[in-house]
């Protein structure tokens, strides 16, 4: 079995995430950041995993594009799709604004890893919009909260299939 996960990451906590996850997929998997790297051809993997991290709402822009672009490619794969978002109680209303309707659909797993603060990376811009989220959610809201319990059935979704 031959995978490719295509993230995007920023201040790192996707591309961690996704590191573990390599290891845990039997078989070959191989990894992109569709922020610095091309996306292979995806003819010659079995299954494409595909996610980043939430910003306002969004996933990665160009990860979104791609996902759109390429929908009919992606649509004849085995598809899984994961979120790095620090309100996983969001996590079903946030993947819909992610990604195609036909993709979401036709995954046969979805998950969200957690998210993780790392204010000392951000642009300013992002430390004022992350002040100002922190400040309107729930006290005691935790700027560390990874799940890899969900890594782990995510993979084994994979390897199993």
């Amino acid at each position: 079995m031959k995978a490719l996960i295509i993230y995007a990451s920023t201040y790192g906590y996707t591309k961690e995430c996704v590191e573990k996850l390599k290891k845990l997929i039997d078989g070959d998997a191989s990894i992109t950041n569709i922020k610095t790297t091309d996306v292979p051809s995806i003819e010659e993997f079995d299954h494409i995993i595909i996610g980043g991290s939430i910003y306002m709402g969004q996933i990665n822009k160009k990860l979104k594009e791609y996902c759109i672009t390429n929908i009919n490619q992606l649509l004849n794969k085995k598809i899984a799709l994961f979120l790095c978002c620090g309100l996983p109680e969001n996590f079903d209303e946030t993947i819909k604004n992610c990604f195609p309707k036909e993709l979401l659909e036709a995954a046969i797993a979805k998950e969200c890893f957690g998210g993780e603060l790392r204010t000392e990376k951000m642009s300013l811009a992002h430390k004022m919009i992350t002040g100002l989220m922190q400040r309107a959610s729930k006290p005691g809201t935790p700027e560390t909260m990874g799940l890899p319990e969900n890594m782990t059935k995510l993979a084994e979704r994979i390897n199993n299939i």
